[in-house]
């Protein structure tokens, strides 16, 4: 195959490493933050949502003048801040209840859901309105005492009225007002014959709000509704300086911190930035080599020198080296034999005796260091009589 035709040139094969790289980063991406980016949360009327149902707008504009934040997980719930829940048609009663028992005696401001819409298919983040008909909804979630009402336009006239906390707060009354009544419900702001807008629950702090569209995009593009949402939304605060937070757990953007999401954010991220640039640097070293690729050695190498290293190793393995003592011994009685031109008729305890008379005086004789050498019991004994009767050897050849 020619260098023209190869599939594996070096640009198609660094072009398909980047791309796999890119794809793998994606992907991290998307289980770390999947289910909580996109601030337009599909037409939804959530804090995160740009469309009219939505409270992003909201958040925004708050922003300006206070502390804010989003709270997406449930143990966030139990602080003392202001926290602001937008309810929607598909939440469960059980979620409101959870949510209740969390912000017991803490301030909290519920919005009911108002509006029915379906996306708009031309526009992202937009939604189209079928009418102000989920009422039923929001006496679901409230549970029994509460019910939900829309005004005709004839009653939705006119402009609010403050009361307690909201007194003096005057704004035109949405179109097609939502309210409600229930047990223990203390109006805050009505209209001008008296239906509650937004109430507050007894001596607790559970604000509710009948008419999302007092908060949401669509609403607080009129410059007085805008700045009567701030001073309502001040005015539940029990602190004037906030914080004011907006909870998204009830919309289904909660969860608990994943160790994924842990190790790509602060104070972390540095740790694992630095693991993945040790990652590239290892990778490139392995593949720029410096010089030609070095041959693996052969696992049994030829020659003598290999024969006898590997036959010490079996013998040290086996743990038989004092065995061989003897046959040492019996190496240098013949060398030295020959050394010392003993006569050929000499054998075993002759020839030792004759190799006696061969040591300087004293030093122990060449019988001695044999049965010392043939008699060890360890290794280091071995050794020990090993060298004395190699010295004896060097001292007969001098």
């Amino acid at each position: 195959m020619t260098k023209e035709t190869s599939p594996f040139r070096p640009a198609l094969v660094i072009g398909l490493i980047v791309a796999g790289l890119v794809s793998f980063a994606a992907f991290v991406m998307l289980l770390s933050w999947g289910g909580q980016a996109g601030g337009r949360s599909g037409g939804r009327g959530t804090a995160l949502s740009v469309a009219a149902i939505g409270f992003k707008g909201l958040v925004n504009l708050t922003d300006q003048f206070y502390e804010t934040g989003l709270i997406r997980s449930g143990d966030q719930l139990y602080t003392d801040d202001l926290v602001v829940v937008a309810l929607e048609p598909q939440t469960e009663r059980s979620e409101v209840e959870r949510l209740l028992n969390q912000r017991y005696d803490r301030p909290t401001v519920l919005i009911l859901p108002k509006w029915d819409v379906i996306r708009d298919p031309e526009r992202r983040g937009w939604v189209r309105s079928l009418g102000p008909d989920l009422g039923g909804a929001g006496e679901r979630l409230l549970g029994e005492g509460a019910e939900v009402e829309i005004l005709t336009a004839r009653q939705s006239r006119g402009r609010t009225r403050g009361y307690d906390i909201l007194a003096g707060l005057s704004v035109p009354v949405p179109a097609s007002a939502q309210i409600i009544e229930g047990d223990g419900l203390e109006p805050l702001l009505t209209t001008a014959s008296g239906d509650i807008l937004v109430g507050r629950y007894g001596d607790h702090p559970l604000y509710v709000v009948a008419d999302p569209d007092l908060l949401n995009n669509h609403g607080i593009a009129d410059p007085d509704r805008a700045r009567a949402a701030v001073q309502m939304l001040a005015a539940m605060t029990p602190d004037d300086s906030g914080p004011i937070l907006f909870d998204l757990t009830i919309n289904g953007y909660g969860g608990g911190r994943s160790l994924l999401r842990t190790i790509l954010e602060p104070p972390f991220l540095a740790m694992t930035l630095a693991l993945i640039a040790a990652a590239f640097l290892a990778g490139l070293h392995g593949a720029v080599r410096f010089g030609p690729a070095r041959p693996p050695a052969r696992a049994i190498p030829f020659g003598k020198a290999a024969l006898v290293e590997n036959s010490a190793g079996l013998v040290r393995l086996a743990h038989r080296e004092v065995r061989l003592g003897g046959g040492y011994a019996a190496v240098v009685r013949d060398d030295a034999a020959r050394a010392g031109a003993a006569p050929p008729n000499l054998h075993d305890e002759a020839l030792e005796a004759y190799l006696d008379r061969f040591t300087r005086p004293g030093e122990p004789p060449f019988s001695h260091l044999a049965n010392a050498l043939r008699s060890a019991r360890d290794r280091h004994d071995l050794m020990s009589a090993a060298r004395a009767l190699f010295r004896w050897k060097k001292d007969l050849i001098r």
